[in-house]
């Protein structure tokens, strides 16, 4: 065989073995990209005991939701609000119907006020309950439906 021939013999084989190579990737993504991508089972965060500690935070469903009690100012409790994900739209909630102040008087309030830029995956903003009794020792956050958690309770004692 001649030089020139095993020359071409050789490159068609190379080129034949990347053209196998381009088109296996190319069936692993299109069966990767096909696959239904399925949400977590729905979960409920436990409460915690109740902590001094300002900042408190629950992590599920993919969504960590940090919580910093800022404490009364004009008549309400101020919460600030921050949550992270690599995985979730979190533009679509809305705390100010998904979340929910429990004192140890056995009351309940809805916020008032949910003060919150767009972030997509990184959000933040004040949460804000009407609660001028100060005489309230522990408080419980507790937010509803977020990223296939059920319920998460955030405690604190004051």
């Amino acid at each position: 065989m001649s030089k020139r021939k095993m020359r071409l013999l050789v490159i068609m084989s190379m080129l034949a073995g990347l053209l196998a190579v381009l088109i296996l990737a190319g069936c692993s993504s299109a069966a990767t990209a096909s696959k239904p991508q399925s949400a977590p089972p729905p979960v409920s965060s436990q409460p915690s005991e109740p902590s001094s500690a300002p900042v408190q935070s629950s992590s599920g469903g993919s969504v960590t939701i940090e919580a910093k009690l800022l404490g009364h100012q004009n008549g309400s409790l101020v919460f600030e609000i921050s949550m992270d994900t690599h995985s979730v739209n979190l533009d679509t909630y809305d705390f100010k119907q998904l979340a929910l102040l429990r004192d140890d008087k056995s009351g309940e309030y809805s916020p008032i006020e949910w003060d919150s830029a767009a972030g997509s995956h990184h959000r933040s903003g004040k949460l804000v309950f009407a609660h001028p009794d100060k005489s309230t020792k522990t408080f419980e956050l507790v937010i509803r439906n977020v990223a296939g958690v059920n319920e998460r309770v955030l405690r604190w004692q004051v």
